[in-house]
């Protein structure tokens, strides 16, 4: 109508896609099956933890694998692009080792299987390590995985359990995310020494707090924290145990099938950490 005042439209505002990152102010983040698989670092994984680092969302990595000491994960990451600062890794190897020094006491003797950075980080604690026949005397066992585990190994573990050795062990990870599929992780050759002395190992790792309490220490100040992981079993349990919430990518040890039947479910799930930004 002519004369008549035009009704306007509102206008137009650009809607801008919210990351899930921005829920949070701080990550605990796996490393195998989250930032790599075997060698090879998963596709936007660094530009992600970048992204969060440029963010002011502190990181701190979490591992049960416990091969190599926290400063060399520091130093892998480093190399494959990502800002990882003195201290932002944690492994269930330093934990395990420091619950075991605990209970048996400094000086104390201790039989560890593992790989040489694990063997490592258990006698910085104060332990003594005994190796070959002198480790059936051992006052603790700890267990980890490791390439070169033999019968030797499980003989010697078992002979010390049974006559009163302490059990620890860094998780009950069946298995190891790698590429062209997974390896045999540390909770295949708990498995056999358990089997064997018939004692059960208290962990050091996920899903049991004691890394998860270490971890949230260094997160001092982040009140929304979720842990980022990609086994149902130890990432996602443990995270849900601490209080965390859960955010699974589906690059590592578990389908979106398995997700999808976990009870409860995680409570988001990412094709792989890139979608966290």
């Amino acid at each position: 109508m002519q004369g008549a005042e035009r009704r306007q439209a509102p206008p137009r505002i650009a809607c801008r896609p919210v990351a899930l990152a921005d829920e949070y102010d701080g990550f605990l983040v796996d490393l195998d099956g989250v930032v790599w698989v075997g060698g090879e670092v998963v596709d936007g994984a660094v530009e992600a933890l970048n992204s969060l680092s440029g963010a002011g969302k502190p990181v701190v990595f979490v591992t049960n694998n416990p091969a190599l000491p926290p400063a060399a994960y520091e130093e892998r990451l480093r190399e494959a692009g990502v800002e990882a600062p003195e201290g932002s890794v944690l492994t269930a190897g330093e934990v395990t080792a420091r619950l075991a020094a605990e209970a048996a006491g400094p000086g104390s003797g201790a039989f560890a299987i593992g790989a040489p950075g694990f063997l490592e980080l258990v006698a910085s604690t104060g332990l003594e390590i005994l190796e070959g026949k002198a480790g059936r005397e051992a006052d603790v066992v700890l267990v980890s995985g490791h390439r070169g585990f033999d019968y030797e190994e499980l003989l010697t573990a078992t002979f010390a359990l049974r006559c009163g050795a302490a059990l620890f062990a860094t998780s009950r990870d069946p298995t190891l995310p790698m590429p062209g599929g997974a390896w045999p992780g540390t909770g295949s050759i708990l498995a056999a020494v358990e089997t064997a002395s018939g004692r059960t190992a208290e962990i050091g790792g996920k899903p049991q707090r004691h890394l998860f309490e270490a971890a949230r220490e260094r997160l001092a100040g982040a009140e929304r924290t979720a842990m980022v992981g990609d086994r149902i079993a130890s990432d996602v349990e443990g995270g849900r145990r601490a209080g965390l919430d859960t955010i699974l990518v589906l690059t590592g040890a578990c389908t979106r099938e398995e997700a999808n039947a976990a009870d409860p479910p995680p409570d988001h799930v990412l094709e792989s950490i890139a979608e966290l930004v």
